[in-house]
């Protein structure tokens, strides 16, 4: 099975390494020379410099006969394109887009892209099946980025609880949240959101910011890794 993929991100090279592994031939089309570097040097020379959105890339990857097309860049909107040309333009028999933002699902199937994977909701369901019921929970460290992910919990005691974002620290602590509540799909979070005993956020903030955020959540650090 030829298998190629737009994008050598994280989620790029953990599928080309499955992949690869399996024994199937695959193609990953990147344009970041380190991410490229990355790839060949683990799982040798299976790349392509370009976008997966570009016409001469595609022809160049010989899409017309793959059997599999993955996008799965960070950018929804080349995602989007991506798999449009693979699937329209080539006829390739399966494509399947990454999907950044959960609100673009409907978007995706409106122009003929059934097969999205939301790598949010397949993180944020791992992390509430793993996760002890903690106010503040540290989940991940970027340094690069001086930023940290965390996992705040609104409970029965939250001064978070029945208010909107605007109204609380939240709307100038956190970079971005998701909202992960019960009965409802995985959203971005807005000045407008209104929290609800129950609710957890996972939340981008900086690591200068993150002591002042768990002082407003009220809570004890959960157990780090």
């Amino acid at each position: 099975m030829y298998v190629i993929i737009a994008g050598g991100g994280e989620v790029g090279y953990y599928l080309a390494k499955e992949f690869v592994e399996s024994g199937h031939e695959v193609l990953v089309i990147e344009r970041e020379s380190k991410q490229r570097e990355r790839l060949e040097g683990e799982l040798g020379d299976i790349t392509l410099c370009g976008e997966g959105c570009r016409i001469q890339c595609l022809d160049e990857a010989g899409v017309s006969r793959a059997d599999v097309f993955i996008a799965a860049t960070d950018t929804d909107e080349d995602n989007l394109a991506a798999c449009q040309l693979a699937k329209l333009k080539y006829g390739v028999p399966r494509v399947v887009a990454k999907l950044n933002n959960p609100r673009n699902r409907n978007i995706f199937r409106k122009l003929g892209i059934e097969h999205t994977v939301d790598v949010a909701a397949l993180v944020l369901e791992n992390l509430k099946a793993r996760i002890p019921a903690y106010p503040f929970v540290h989940l991940l460290s970027l340094e690069e980025e001086s930023l940290e992910v965390v996992q705040v919990s609104v409970t029965d005691d939250s001064r978070l609880s029945d208010r909107v974002v605007a109204e609380t620290p939240l709307s100038f602590l956190v970079e971005s949240a998701c909202l992960v509540r019960a009965g409802s799909p995985p959203q971005v979070v807005g000045d407008a959101t209104r929290l609800a005993v129950g609710d957890k956020l996972i939340c981008v903030v900086a690591q200068d910011k993150a002591d002042k955020l768990r002082t407003v959540v009220g809570g004890v650090v959960g157990p780090q890794d």
